[in-house]
């Protein structure tokens, strides 16, 4: 399990980011095993929280630290070490969505061009506190949800925008394994969700619902947005860090 501790402030939230980039780009793949967690001390204002959500809460499983360990190196590690015992389960539980059960499981979706109520739940800080039993239950109850969208007769899942995101056959996840996009959110979004490994190429082929061609405002993996209205596309794939095949 890949670790990665960081205070609450910009510089150290952009050195720590970095640093991630640099691990993760020395293997060109990794394991379904593989975990990704960062851990920082309880900061002292929200703000904080969400700088460090941004960077990182879509990628790493993000634990936090008891403030008043702050600056004490061997209490650190040893409730790092302790609660390490108690997050493995957690991840399992994700892994289990994210992974083995990604065609029908929200986890994998790409968070910012699957409109809903589901994806914005899970743009927040949806698991914290969370037991393993509690943890099971909110991703079952998110799943349950999510089957809710389904056009049987597209074979798809529906967003709010008429969207359908069919996920991708295990024989159609080829081509790029984990599309590294064009930052270091989008680099480390293309290879975790949530601490969890990837299924290698996994993708949705994105329709549009109501009309043959797709005439929408999407957004990339940097966050800028592409707009298909004059590209008479029909179909687009999307990545889960929102790396969009065919690039334009």
């Amino acid at each position: 399990m890949k670790k990665k501790q960081v205070g609450a402030t910009q510089p150290a939230i952009l050195l720590a980011m970095n640093s991630l980039v640099e691990e993760l780009a020395k293997a060109e793949s990794h394991s379904e095993p593989a975990r990704l967690s960062l851990w920082l001390y309880e900061p002292e204002k929200a703000d904080q929280f969400r700088e460090v959500w941004s960077a990182f809460g879509h990628s790493a499983w993000v634990e936090m630290v008891p403030r008043s360990l702050a600056n004490k190196m061997r209490p650190t590690r040893e409730y790092v070490e302790n609660r390490i015992n108690a997050v493995r389960p957690l991840l399992h539980e994700v892994s289990t969505a994210a992974y083995a059960n990604r065609k029908t499981s929200p986890l994998p979706l790409p968070l910012r061009n699957f409109s809903s109520s589901i994806t914005n739940e899970l743009k927040t800080y949806w698991y914290n506190d969370l037991d393993v039993g509690k943890l099971s239950k909110q991703i079952k109850s998110l799943r349950m949800r999510f089957r809710q969208t389904r056009d049987r007769t597209l074979g798809g899942y529906e967003d709010d925008k008429a969207l359908i995101f069919k996920p991708a056959k295990d024989n159609e996840c080829h081509g790029i394994a984990h599309p590294i996009g064009t930052s270091g959110k989008a680099f480390a979004c293309g290879r975790f969700r949530y601490g969890v490994a990837l299924f290698p190429g996994f993708h949705y082929d994105v329709t549009a619902a109501k009309s043959p061609t797709l005439k929408v405002d999407l957004k990339t993996s940097s966050g800028s947005v592409r707009s298909l209205k004059g590209e008479k596309r029909s179909y687009i794939n999307i990545f889960p860090n929102d790396h969009l095949l065919p690039e334009k």
